[in-house]
């Protein structure tokens, strides 16, 4: 995804932040001054919930995901020092709001790996990332992208739990509202409207891990738990020609070339029949494009009506009607893409 979807990521125009690194916090390890810094700390309450089987796998892919928005702004952070210095989005320190972001997604990590620790299940060690960032503009962009995903993820997390394990659903679905909160802020930087959707657009467990792993460093991920490694993963789905950074506009959004990023990957006679693009945005059914094949090229219209960051996908079905139906039938992607 990152080498074509970049450009469109760049289209947040931020303006410069100044922040001091957080310490990094390893298992539940968490220094005293990052629950100050965060604005609260690891919840108190007594006992430890009991998780089934199926909610600890999810928690597994949680934690997972967790760390790479952790990484994410641990590295921002330290690249600061070097980038900018310091500014305001509506009178607010910019070096504020993401300080306590990073501490936030540093207690997250925490809760999650003691919730693990406390059911005897296996914690997920970070990995190496590659985050595609040269300066302030381009890490504000990528962390409306990467909040937005963790975002989609944690709904349908909450919505797993609702089934297997009710008693602990309300405290996953009390991260949502934080993380929306985050992804308010990058768009403010971007002088865009913060609240840009009525719903917020969920994502399967696949997808998030397919869109992580355009991030991580190849062969860095040790000793992951099967809850994990028996994802399916998908090729790559990117943009070309999109020209001049900007959101896309709802009303107009035009046609856009696509473009698989490791063809060899595609399944055999993938383009044997009609092909369509997905378009998952908001609490709403998926939307469907038809797809002509140019060469290396796929020509598609974008679906009107979008807001916020809408999630693409290579498909040769136009009948699945839920996120989760639409993943058992990918041929590449997802790509996610901003919207005004």
């Amino acid at each position: 995804m990152s080498s074509f979807f970049l450009p469109v990521a760049l289209s947040f125009l931020a303006r410069y932040v100044l922040a001091t690194p957080v310490p990094i916090v390893t298992g539940t390890n968490l220094p005293s001054n990052i629950a100050q810094l965060a604005g609260g700390g690891l919840p108190n309450q007594p006992g430890s919930p009991r998780v089934s089987q199926s909610g600890l796998g999810n928690f597994q892919l949680a934690n997972f995901l967790e760390n790479l928005e952790s990484a994410f702004f641990q590295e921002g952070l330290i690249n600061y020092t070097q980038w900018g210095t310091g500014g305001q989005t509506n009178g607010v320190s910019n070096m504020a709001v993401v300080s306590r972001i990073a501490a936030q997604e540093e207690v997250h990590v925490a809760s999650i790996v003691g919730l693990l620790h406390a059911n005897g299940a296996q914690d997920v060690a970070p990995c190496e990332y590659n985050f595609p960032t040269t300066d302030e503009k381009s890490f504000l962009a990528l962390g409306n992208i990467i909040t937005t995903v963790g975002i989609g993820a944690l709904i349908a997390l909450s919505d797993g739990l609702s089934t297997t394990d009710p008693s602990i659903e309300a405290t996953v679905a009390s991260i949502i509202p934080v993380e929306s909160r985050h992804d308010a802020f990058f768009r403010l930087t971007a002088n865009e409207i913060p609240n840009p959707t009525t719903f917020e657009t969920k994502i399967s467990a696949i997808w998030a891990y397919n869109l992580a792993l355009d991030f991580i460093v190849g062969g860095s991920c040790t000793n992951l738990p099967s809850s994990i490694t028996s994802l399916p993963v998908f090729p790559d789905l990117g943009i070309v020609g999109y020209g001049a950074p900007s959101f896309a506009t709802p009303n107009a959004p035009g046609k856009l070339i696509f473009k698989v990023g490791q063809p060899t990957m595609l399944p055999q006679g993938w383009n044997s029949g009609p092909l369509y693009m997905a378009w998952v945005n908001q609490n709403n059914v998926p939307a469907y494009t038809p797809v002509t094949v140019d060469g290396d090229e796929l020509h598609a219209d974008v679906q009107p009506g979008m807001f916020g960051i809408a999630f693409a996908a290579l498909t040769n079905q136009n009948t699945a009607t839920n996120v989760d139906d639409l993943t058992n039938s990918i041929v590449a992607g997802p790509l996610p893409l901003p919207f005004s």
